[in-house]
């Protein structure tokens, strides 16, 4: 992953231009499934934290800019896509920032990083790193210097128990690369209803449309739709009817010819750009 050139003083990712999601997608930076899962997350605004290996937070930024700028155009990319200090993180944790770029080598080391130092978050405060992607090298890429997300975590938010009491849940792996299989293992079924409910949206509604992001997503890869002019309208105007399944015409031949629009009836309170609660 080449690292990105910089965005010019008060670029926004509508302005920066660059690399998609589906462009990331495309190269083997993270498949279908979990960009689809990532979308909702950033869509929903909960945080996008990069660990980058030491010396390579440029390509951690790229990843970030290509998420945020296809989900979130407006965002102001500047305080992004530079390396994540103490006052940034402490933005991020309390919802007033949308991501994050650090150097770390696990979500254990950026846990360590940013509950150290002068101003240092608590333990309670780190509950709340939102989406984790690793950023590492795999496979062949160890020689040739390519990275992707070799895990990607969802970090479990502070819970109070019915009596009050806090609770901080263990985070949950998303997915994570296996080189033996060449590709991803994906454990994000144990977390999608804690998401669903963070997100007030019903189980089986949230796995329908994640089924349909994915394919969407897979589809316009395919189709070499990967250039963020392009990705951008399409994420920005994706609909889909809750709970309905994928039928022969909503495939990802489908999302390739037509974007990401299904066009089907949906409950207009249940819109895709529904923000977590």
């Amino acid at each position: 992953m080449a690292d990105p050139v910089a965005a010019t003083p008060g670029t926004s990712a509508a302005k920066a231009g660059g690399e998609s999601l589906v462009g990331l997608i495309a190269r083997g930076v993270l498949d279908a499934e979990l960009a689809a899962l990532v979308w909702v997350l950033v869509e929903a605004r909960i945080p996008l934290v990069i660990a980058a290996p030491v010396g390579r937070e440029g390509a951690g930024a790229q990843l970030l800019a290509a998420i945020i700028g296809s989900i979130q155009p407006d965002e102001p990319l500047d305080p992004l896509i530079t390396p994540m200090g103490a006052a940034g993180a402490a933005s991020l944790v309390r919802g007033r920032r949308a991501g994050g770029v650090l150097a770390a080598a696990s979500l254990a080391d950026v846990r360590q990083r940013l509950g150290g130092g002068p101003l240092p978050l608590t333990d309670d405060q780190l509950t709340f790193l939102g989406c984790v992607l690793v950023l590492g090298e795999s496979g062949e890429g160890r020689s040739a210097g390519r990275l992707r997300v070799t895990v990607a975590h969802y970090v479990r938010p502070l819970a109070r128990d019915a009596h009050g009491h806090s609770q901080r849940l263990d985070p949950a792996v998303l997915a994570s690369w296996d080189d033996r299989l060449g590709k991803y293992e994906h454990f994000a079924w144990g977390v999608i209803p804690e998401i669903a409910a963070r997100l007030a949206r019903r189980t089986g509604d949230l796995e329908a449309d994640l089924h349909h992001r994915r394919d969407d997503l897979a589809g316009l890869a395919k189709a070499g739709v990967t250039s963020l002019d392009e990705v951008r309208p399409l994420i920005a105007g994706y609909r889909v009817g809750w709970g309905s399944g994928h039928d022969s015409g909503h495939g990802a031949d489908h999302g390739a010819e037509h974007g990401t629009e299904h066009g089907a009836e949906h409950d207009e309170g249940n819109e895709s750009g529904h923000k977590a609660h």
